[in-house]
């Protein structure tokens, strides 16, 4: 298992990496966003020094608010050229993996239309990677977490990856779904988004425990899945003494956590 920490997109790189490494992480969750890391602008050498002298692999993460299912062609053709840039800065940098984000909303369009659009799109975006050599995964999203909403797109596309954030899983929802994702999409599991929160809409990214996901659970489906990748502690605040904190509570429940029982969940 292989522990991780995403930068803050208006920070210096270099500094990100550097504090990333001092705090013991494995590897950077490096997310490609203006102002200091846009796509267009990165500094693909200076980056890749940075992450041999601290030691540190690289996950590919990209703009959560970018216009994937858009009813409007041209900006989803736009969003598919930044994500093919995004594609290629990572190879460049190392990275085999990389997120997309569905769009979960569009206004006067239904949820059965916006799945479609979302389906196109990561489609064409796989293939994209199959030729640079970036895998793409799936990210479910707040309101965009239930398996009937990510089954069509995983059976769409089965070059594609899950990437299951917990914290997500946990909004706009009676229960968290990551038990179920993993039950249907656990061989597919490409990476792992780590975050609490207290549902209802708000997605917070606290530290783990202060919300009210029940973690040993979490871990115990994790590993129902045979799950032994990459996990970013995506907690997010100014001091780094959470973000530890979190990670080092996610590793002692690894340690201490057999797998259960598999369940059979509701689609």
């Amino acid at each position: 298992m292989r522990f991780g920490g995403m930068n803050n997109p208006m920070v210096d790189i270099t500094e990100e990496i550097a504090i990333m490494a001092d705090l013991g992480f494995d590897f950077l969750d490096l997310t490609l966003e203006p102002e200091e890391t846009y796509s267009a602008n990165i500094k693909v050498k200076t980056i890749t020094r940075a992450l041999a002298r601290a030691g540190l692999g690289i996950v590919g993460h990209t703009a959560w608010y970018l216009p994937v299912a858009s009813p409007f062609p041209e900006l989803r053709e736009v969003t598919i050229r930044e994500l093919e840039r995004c594609m290629k800065v990572f190879r460049d940098l190392g990275a085999d993996k990389m997120n997309v984000h569905p769009q979960t909303k569009v206004p006067l369009h239904d949820e059965e239309w916006v799945v479609a659009q979302n389906v196109e799109v990561v489609a064409r975006l796989a293939s994209l990677g199959e030729e640079i050599g970036v895998k793409v995964m799936l990210e479910n999203m707040p309101n965009f977490s239930r398996v009937s909403q990510i089954k069509p797109i995983m059976e769409a596309v089965p070059e594609a990856l899950l990437l299951l954030d917990v914290g997500h899983a946990n909004l706009d929802t009676p229960h968290n779904y990551s038990e179920e994702l993993l039950a249907h999409f656990g061989e597919r599991l490409g990476h792992v988004h780590i975050h609490d929160n207290r549902g209802g809409k708000d997605d917070m990214h606290l530290p783990l425990g202060v919300g009210n996901i029940n973690w040993l659970r979490v871990v115990r489906a994790l590993k129902n899945a045979n799950y032994d990748g990459t996990i970013t502690i995506e907690v997010f605040g100014d001091d780094d003494d959470y973000l530890v904190m979190s990670r080092e509570k996610l590793k002692y429940l690894w340690d201490h956590t057999e797998a259960g029982e598999g369940v059979v969940y509701r689609a």
